[in-house]
């Protein structure tokens, strides 16, 4: 039953209605305890035609909330539901469009403005474009690009003046400003190549005036500017090899600090002082080895090749002091029973070579005198050994620094001695740290070129005279050894198609970063050289490690290998070219 309270609401409601009231009369009319009354049927009724309309003025205002909470009351009243359910989902959609306007007009902004921080103020202004033009934000953006626009502008002046002031340093800082503000401001470019090259002139001219200290105070004050500009890198590199040729020098390696300087000659500004330290190196290399052939390397069990012995007078006396014996000599008696040793006994000793000359003739263990005992007792190494592997071939082994190479003959000093046109010591292979280098006076060639100083790259092809073609590789980073591959137009009378320059572990194996390849089955293996002595080692973990004595064939598992002393003589190893 209608009851009197239920009519004063209802009253209350219409007359909310009539004066406008239509959330006041929509609350009343729509409460639960006065649903199926006819009076409030018809006030619903009424009420559905101006909230769909009010819903429509929020809708075009973008009032997207209000316009969606109308469009739920006019539904709710129960008329026109489809007109209703169809501004809703309009409302629905352009409420969408319009979060995505905005996110998208944030996004924009946010973007342009890092691009501002960043100095990228071409790409600041692209960013900015994507929001609307009546954006008072993007307005305060463009007008803080246009700010940082003429910052930059007033920061190149500025650099521009300080150098033509010779205030090189304040030139420098003004230009990073500039950058900073503006990377692509078009006259920065320009400016920074005006500043590498004045301060590179300045730092050209003090190189060849021997300044190296200079040069690095030039360099050092263009801070991050013209980094990657080629003029640059090479002035750098430059003082680099110049500062590891000083070192070199300082800890009396003459040698690596020849083949620095070369590399410099080759790199640098031309400068005189660079060929005169090479010569004086090669004077100190010389008067070294001079003394070293003496007294001073005898006692010490040396045999030093040099232009010294080179110049000696064919059929010397053995053991005299100018051929460097690396033993005491004895009488005809004992040499009567001595035997034929390979020619070298001992390692390098600060960065000399030790080379004995070929056919060298060592007593045997019973009629050596106390101090050849003594260094035969320590297990001195030869420096050139060969290696006989079953299925695998024959291998040269050379040890230490420094490798000559040159024709082979009577009084021959070469390490490699090729039976050809070529010189003496035509050239040799140096080993400085983990690099080698060819070093040679004339008659070298790589990779197309004539060198007399070069950096050796795996993969390499190093010319001799008119026939001798060599490759270098470096199969392995895990061992600075080397190899050697004979061309097609050099032979050796023991099969050797592969030189090992011997200076770390030498890897044998079936992959590609060992030194010599074996067969398969056989497994890995590793040969060392401790104390003196050879030994070899599987690569298998845990694998066994077993001694190899010279002359004396091992056996490790499947690998069968020899090693002997290699004499370079005319019967034994001598490689054909």
């Amino acid at each position: 039953m209608f009851g009197r309270l239920a009519a004063v609401r209802m009253k209350t409601a219409e007359d909310a209605f009539a004066k406008g009231r239509l959330d006041e009369a929509f609350e009343i009319a729509s409460a639960g305890d006065l649903a199926g009354n006819r009076r409030v049927q018809q006030l619903l009724q009424k009420l559905a035609e101006p909230l769909l309309h009010r819903g429509q003025d929020h809708l075009l205002s973008r009032r997207f909330a209000e316009a969606l909470a109308d469009f739920d009351r006019a539904a709710r009243c129960g008329y026109q539901t489809n007109k209703i359910n169809e501004w809703r989902r309009r409302a629905a959609e352009v409420m969408e469009d319009d979060q995505k306007a905005e996110h998208e007009r944030r996004a924009a902004l946010a973007v342009a403005r890092e691009r501002l921080a960043a100095g990228s103020l071409n790409g600041a202004a692209d960013a900015l474009a994507k929001a609307p033009e009546d954006d008072p934000d993007r307005a305060a953006v463009s007008e803080q690009i246009a700010r940082q626009a003429g910052r930059a502008k007033e920061a190149l002046v500025a650099a521009k003046d300080a150098l033509k002031r010779g205030h090189v340093a304040r030139a420098v800082e003004r230009l990073r400003v500039a950058r900073a503000l503006h990377c692509k401001l078009d006259e920065i470019t320009e400016m920074e190549a005006t500043l590498v090259e004045h301060a590179l002139k300045q730092a050209t001219e003090d190189f060849r005036n021997g300044r190296l200290n200079r040069v690095g105070q030039h360099l050092a004050v263009l801070g991050e500017v013209g980094r990657k500009r080629p003029e640059r890198v090479e002035m750098e590199e430059a003082l680099r090899l110049a500062r590891e040729a000083a070192k070199a020098l300082a800890d009396d390696r003459y040698a690596k600090a020849a083949v620095l300087l070369g590399r410099l000659a080759q790199v640098g500004p031309k400068a005189g002082w660079v060929s005169d330290v090479r010569k004086h190196l090669g004077v100190l290399e010389e008067h070294r080895r001079a003394l070293l052939e003496g007294p001073l390397g005898l006692i010490l069990g040396l045999d030093v090749p040099s232009a010294v012995a080179a110049k000696s007078t064919a059929g010397g006396r053995a053991g005299a002091p100018g051929l460097g014996r690396a033993v005491p000599p004895v009488d005809d008696e004992r040499l009567a029973t001595a035997e034929t040793l390979p020619a070298e006994t001992t390692e390098m000793t600060d960065g000399v070579q030790p080379a004995c000359r070929a056919g060298a003739r060592w007593p045997r263990p019973d009629v050596l005198g106390p101090e050849a005992q003594n260094a035969r007792h320590h297990g001195f190494l030869p420096r050139r050994l060969l290696l006989r592997i079953d299925g695998a071939g024959s291998f040269l082994l050379l040890r230490g620094d420094r490798v000559g190479i040159g024709r082979s003959g009577p009084g021959a000093t070469a390490d490699l001695q090729l039976i050809s046109d070529l010189s003496e010591r035509q050239a040799e292979i140096i080993r400085a740290g983990e690099d080698y280098f060819v070093v040679a006076r004339s008659g070298v060639e790589l990779a197309g070129r004539q060198v007399d100083h070069a950096l050796l790259q795996d993969g390499d092809r190093v010319r001799l005279g008119k026939r001798i073609r060599l490759k270098f590789g470096r199969p392995s980073l895990k061992s600075t050894t080397a190899v050697l591959d004979l061309g097609d137009g050099v032979r050796t009378t023991t099969d050797c198609r592969r030189v090992i320059l011997w200076s770390g572990p030498l890897l044998m194996g079936g992959t590609r970063e060992c030194h010599i390849k074996l067969g398969p089955g056989i497994g890995g293996a590793i040969l060392m050289e401790r104390g003196g002595g050879l030994s070899v080692k599987s690569m298998a973990p845990g694998g066994p490690t077993t001694p190899v004595p010279l002359g004396v064939q091992t056996e490790l598992g499947e690998l069968r290998m020899t090693v002997q002393g290699w004499s370079g003589d005319s019967q034994v190893g001598k490689v054909i070219g």
